[in-house]
């Protein structure tokens, strides 16, 4: 009899101890791991000066894509981010009589088609041709659905940073123009946005923390975009170089810059890369030491930012990847030039950072 009882005890403990291994809760190791499951990557690309007007306009008449090389990579990412150096508009009313420069709005697609999603519009060029050829660039932007950033009808549509959810990040872009640079023109042909009239957004200090502020509270990742510096200058001056850092400081997860025409040094600053100037991307200047630029692509992951650095050549106003040899001894320069040194691999310039 006790051995009958003893074994019903025993089925009786076995059957509890199932029936509450198959319903008790996930443990806490398991929540653990599936929260910290890997994510998918955020694919970025910020290219420097594109301009689709003067001569580049027979150049895309003659060519199938005047990105030349860079279609691919630009099809291949998340978020393109292009400085669109010339406005669209028909308009002959010039305001600013020192190379002003315009686009065919015929020419928009080309951006489109290039999966280009962000023109910056916060540089010297965009105000050539006054209120009407800033109005008829948004206007034409809009009709491609194209994001635009920098400039527009009042100083609060100028500041209006661009998100983008991609892969359960929040990206946040933001675009300022020097005027310190440009203190020669007036502001009849260099007009900053204001309350009541359109134009740029200008890198002002208190205007750019309150935009950065106002973007990693609603963001992931911060990137800022300046049009700054001097003009064929290899190096960025003093005043580059405090704005950009202070823009880290305050909270910016990179800094990239644009205007010179030429490429400058990178910085690394408290573990953030900063990148002075880019270059050319799409542009027909015939001055040698404009043609050789780069892209920056960023691909981002688990907090972690591979930064690749592309060296391209411009031919006939289109960008070309260099070959190894002419892309090893760009970087070696660049290098040369940046308190970082890329990692020289196939030809691409290879960076990390935390983000």
């Amino acid at each position: 009899m006790k051995k009958i009882y003893f074994g019903i005890i025993l089925l009786f403990t076995v059957a509890v101890t199932a029936i509450f291994l198959l319903f008790a809760p996930v443990t806490s190791s398991e929540k653990t791991s599936q929260y910290n499951s890997p994510q998918s990557s955020v694919n970025i690309v910020i290219t420097g000066d594109v301009m689709l007007g003067r001569g580049v306009g027979s150049a895309i008449s003659s060519k199938p894509n005047i990105f030349g090389d860079l279609r691919l990579i630009f099809k291949q990412s998340d978020l393109v981010i292009a400085n669109l150096e010339s406005p669209f508009t028909y308009s002959n009313k010039n305001f600013k009589k020192t190379v002003p420069l315009k686009a065919n709005p015929a020419y928009a697609y080309i951006l489109k088609d290039n999966n280009i999603d962000v023109a910056a519009l916060a540089n010297n060029h965009i105000m050539d041709y006054g209120p009407q050829g800033l109005t008829d660039t948004l206007a034409t932007l809009d009709k491609y659905n194209i994001t635009h950033i920098g400039a527009g009808k009042n100083l609060q549509d100028a500041l209006q940073p661009a998100y983008f959810n991609i892969n359960g990040k929040r990206v946040a872009i933001i675009n300022f123009m020097d005027l310190t640079t440009f203190q020669g023109f007036g502001k009849l042909e260099l007009p900053p946005a204001t309350d009541n009239s359109s134009g740029f957004a200008p890198a002002e200090w208190n205007i750019v923390k309150n935009s950065i502020d106002t973007a990693k509270s609603q963001a992931d990742i911060v990137i800022v975009f300046f049009h700054y510096g001097n003009e064929y200058s290899l190096t960025p001056n003093k005043y580059q170089t405090e704005l950009s850092r202070k823009c880290i400081d305050e909270g910016a997860d990179i800094v990239v810059g644009s205007h010179p025409h030429v490429p400058q040094g990178i910085e690394n600053y408290k573990g953030k890369i900063i990148f002075y100037s880019l270059g050319n991307c799409v542009f027909d200047q015939s001055n040698p030491i404009t043609k050789d630029s780069m892209v920056v692509q960023l691909q981002i992951v688990n907090g972690n930012a591979d930064v690749t650095v592309i060296p391209i050549h411009i031919s006939n106003s289109s960008p070309k990847i260099m070959n190894n040899q002419s892309a090893n001894k760009f970087l070696n320069r660049i290098n040369s030039e940046s308190n970082v040194k890329m990692d020289i691999v196939n030809g691409k310039g290879k960076l990390t950072m935390d983000i």
